[in-house]
């Protein structure tokens, strides 16, 4: 149950990791093909439970609420236009794909200081594979005791 759990977390970052880069890029392609045009974006992401639901009567809107998604939002307004924010809670889930350079503490509203990394590209699959063989070995030599 709890390794199934770890994959989907792992899963689910990576996904929103690759997205955010296919925006920033579309974003870029955007402006290049558009004469005065400068569109900008600041990108925050979490992981975690949130509460769903559908609101209203008239108009009914499907809608998310919780701690992950207030963090999400605030991974975005206090970041960096063009770059990928997030906290150091999703960094074990994106550690083996991603390169995430500690941004370092930044003033979060309703959580005080926080340590931020910046998900700034896709690691090579070398890489990634040489990461998952190394924590798989350590796995491994964890249960021989």
């Amino acid at each position: 149950w709890y390794q199934r759990r770890v994959r989907e977390a792992v899963v689910s970052t990576q996904s929103t990791g690759d997205f955010s880069f296919k925006i920033l890029e579309t974003i870029k392609q955007f402006n290049s093909f558009t004469f005065g045009t400068n569109f900008t974006m600041k990108i925050g992401f979490n992981y975690g439970p949130v509460t769903d639901g559908i609101i209203g009567q008239n108009k009914v809107l499907y809608d998310i609420w919780g701690d992950t998604v207030n963090l999400s939002s605030r991974m975005m307004s206090t970041g960096v236009v063009g770059r990928i924010q997030l906290p150091d809670s999703c960094v074990p889930y994106l550690i083996d794909h991603f390169k995430l350079p500690k941004r370092g503490k930044v003033r979060v509203k309703g959580k005080g200081e926080m340590i931020t990394h910046f998900c700034v590209d896709r690691k090579s699959p070398e890489q990634i594979k040489t990461n998952l063989e190394n924590r798989a070995a350590k796995n491994i030599n964890s249960t021989d005791t």
